[in-house]
C-alpha cells in the first residue's frame, strides 16, 4: 500500500507539474523520445516510473533542487533503490520556464560550501560570472531562474535556510573583482531575510571539522519523504537517504558550525573581507620582481 500511495503521489505532481507549464503529453513524449502512452501511463499511476525516467522528466520541466530531491527520494525508496543513486546533471534545463506552481514542502534546508556561494545566496553578478566560468550553456537563462527560485526564501510558508560559508570561497572567485564585491553585499542582504541564517568559517581558525564535498541537507514536512542530502556536481548529483548518511552529514553539519562564526560577527567578517578585496593589487600587473632591463 505505502509503494501505491508514493506511485500515486509521485503521478499526480509530474500530471500538475506538466499542466501548469502548458505542454501537451505529445509535446513531452516527442521531446524525450517515448511514447506518448508512457508519458499517461506514469501520470495515471498504472506504472511506475523509474528514477531514472523520474530525473528525466524532472529535469525537462524545470523543476527545482529541492522538490526534487523530495520526489527522487519518494521513487527511490518506492523502487527499493536503496538509500544512495547518482543522476545525470544536464545542467540547465531543456525548457525555459519553471514549474510554477508546486508548493514548496521542505521545511529546513542546510548548506555547506567550502569554494562557492550556494546559489540561493548568489548575485546576478556572481551568478552569471560562475556560470560562464563553468562552461554551461545559456548563462543567462541559468541565472534567470536562479534569481527566481530566490524568492522561496522571502516566502512567509518558506523554509528555515542555514549556510555556512568558507573564507576561502571569497579569495577565489569567478569573473571580476567588481562580481566579488557584489556577491559580499548581496550577502548581507540575504542575511536579512528572517529565516536566514549566514555563517563564515574565516581563515586561520584551528579547524575541528572538515568535509571532502559541499552538500545540501533537506528536510521535508511531509512524514512519509525521506531525508535526503544532495551533493551536486558538473555532470552527476547525487542522492543520499539513507538514515546513516543522514545522519553523518547532519553531524557533519553541526561540527562545521562550532568552527563558524556568529551570524552578527559573520557580517562584520564580511566587511572586513570586502576592505580586503577592494585593497588587494592585481596579480596580473605585477612583474613578481623579475629584472626586465
Amino acid at each position: 500500500m505505502v509503494g501505491s500511495a508514493h506511485r500515486a503521489r509521485v503521478a499526480a505532481e509530474l500530471r500538475r507539474m506538466r499542466e501548469d507549464l502548458g505542454v501537451p503529453g505529445e509535446e513531452v513524449a516527442v521531446a524525450l523520445g517515448w511514447s506518448q502512452s508512457k508519458v499517461s501511463r506514469i501520470e495515471n499511476a498504472r506504472i511506475a516510473v523509474s528514477t531514472r525516467d523520474l530525473a528525466t522528466l524532472l529535469h525537462y520541466y524545470g523543476v527545482s533542487e529541492e522538490v526534487r530531491a523530495e520526489l527522487l527520494a519518494v521513487s527511490a525508496e518506492d523502487e527499493g533503490v536503496g538509500g544512495a543513486w547518482l543522476v545525470r546533471a544536464g545542467g540547465v534545463t531543456r525548457r525555459q520556464g519553471e514549474v510554477a506552481a508546486v508548493e514548496t514542502r521542505v521545511r529546513s534546508i542546510r548548506q555547506y560550501y567550502p569554494l562557492m556561494v550556494p546559489g540561493q545566496l548568489q548575485s546576478p553578478e556572481y551568478a552569471l560570472a560562475y556560470t560562464r566560468s563553468g562552461g554551461w550553456p545559456n548563462p543567462e537563462a541559468i541565472v534567470s531562474r536562479r534569481m527566481a527560485r530566490q524568492a522561496l526564501l522571502r516566502e512567509d510558508d518558506g523554509p528555515a535556510y542555514a549556510a555556512l560559508l568558507d573564507a576561502r570561497a571569497f579569495l577565489a572567485w569567478p569573473g571580476s573583482r567588481e562580481a566579488i564585491l557584489s556577491q559580499l553585499e548581496y550577502l548581507r542582504l540575504r542575511a536579512e531575510l528572517p529565516k536566514v541564517s549566514i555563517r563564515i568559517i574565516p581563515l586561520g581558525v584551528d579547524r575541528t571539522a572538515s568535509a571532502v564535498v559541499p552538500f545540501t541537507l533537506y528536510d521535508f514536512r511531509a512524514e512519509s519523504s525521506p531525508r535526503v542530502v544532495f551533493v551536486e556536481s558538473q555532470t552527476a548529483d547525487l542522492y543520499l537517504s539513507a538514515p546513516g548518511d543522514v545522519e553523518t552529514y547532519s553531524s557533519l553539519f553541526d561540527a562545521l558550525a562550532t568552527d563558524a562564526l556568529s551570524p552578527e560577527d559573520s557580517l562584520e567578517h564580511l566587511a572586513s573581507l570586502t576592505r580586503y578585496i577592494e585593497d588587494l593589487e592585481d596579480p596580473r600587473s605585477m612583474d613578481g620582481g623579475r629584472d626586465e632591463s
